[in-house]
C-alpha cells in the first residue's frame, strides 16, 4: 500500500466511523459494523487505529476541523451593530446542520472521564473553541472592562450547552435562547462603551 491508498483508506475508516458512530452512539459500535460501513477487513482498522477511542479521536478531530472552517465564517460577518446576533446564527445554524457531530462530542466528553487520552482531546477541542471566540471578541473596540479568556470560555459552555438542550429536545425553543444570549452579551460587552 502506498501512502495515497493508506490516506484513502484511513478517510473511508473515519467517514464510516462517523456514521455508524452517530446511528449508534460509542457503547453500541463495534469494529465489525465500521468494517463492513468501510468495506475493509476488521483487522485493517486495527493497522490504523489500535483501539476504538483512537478511531473514535481521529473521527472528532477531523469532525473538528470542519467544525472550526465553519465557524470562521464569523470573521466574514460586518463589525456593526448586531454583530453578536448575526454572528451566534453560525454555531446555532451548525446545530442543526451538524447534529452527528454534536452527539459525537457529547460522546468524546464521556470518554474524557474515563480516560486520560479522551480528556486531552476534550482539553484541545476546548482550547480550540475559546481561541476562535477570542478572536471574535478581540475585533470589539473599547472592552479593556473585559476578561476575554473568561467569556471566551463562557461563550463556548454556552453554545455546548444550547445544543445539548436541542438534542434532549427536538422542542427546545433555541431561537429564544439565543437571542436571550445575544442580548446579554450586547449589554455586558456594551458597558465599557458607556
Amino acid at each position: 500500500m502506498g501512502p495515497k491508498t493508506d490516506n484513502n483508506t484511513k478517510i473511508r475508516l473515519v467517514a464510516a466511523a462517523l456514521k455508524v458512530l452517530a446511528e449508534q452512539g460509542y457503547h453500541k459500535t463495534s469494529m465489525k459494523e465500521i468494517a463492513r460501513e468501510a468495506g475493509v477487513a476488521q483487522g485493517l482498522i486495527n493497522y490504523y487505529f489500535p483501539s476504538k477511542d483512537d478511531l473514535m479521536f481521529e473521527v472528532f478531530q477531523m469532525e473538528s476541523l470542519k467544525y472550526a472552517e465553519e465557524m470562521q465564517r464569523i470573521a466574514d460577518i460586518p463589525k456593526g451593530e448586531h454583530f453578536i446576533r448575526h454572528a451566534l446564527e453560525v454555531p446555532k445554524g451548525m446545530v442543526n446542520a451538524y447534529p452527528d457531530w454534536h452527539r459525537l462530542r457529547y460522546e468524546l466528553f464521556a470518554i474524557g472521564l474515563r480516560s486520560e487520552a479522551g480528556r486531552q482531546k476534550i482539553k484541545e477541542s476546548l482550547a480550540a473553541g475559546r481561541r476562535l471566540v477570542h478572536q471574535s471578541l478581540d475585533t470589539f473596540s473599547n472592552t479593556d472592562h473585559v476578561n476575554k479568556s473568561a467569556l471566551a470560555s463562557i461563550i463556548n459552555v454556552v453554545i455546548d450547552g444550547l445544543a445539548l438542550e436541542l438534542m434532549a429536545d427536538p422542542n427546545y425553543d433555541i431561537e429564544a435562547a439565543y437571542l436571550t444570549f445575544a442580548e446579554l452579551l450586547e449589554a455586558y460587552l456594551s458597558e465599557g462603551r458607556r
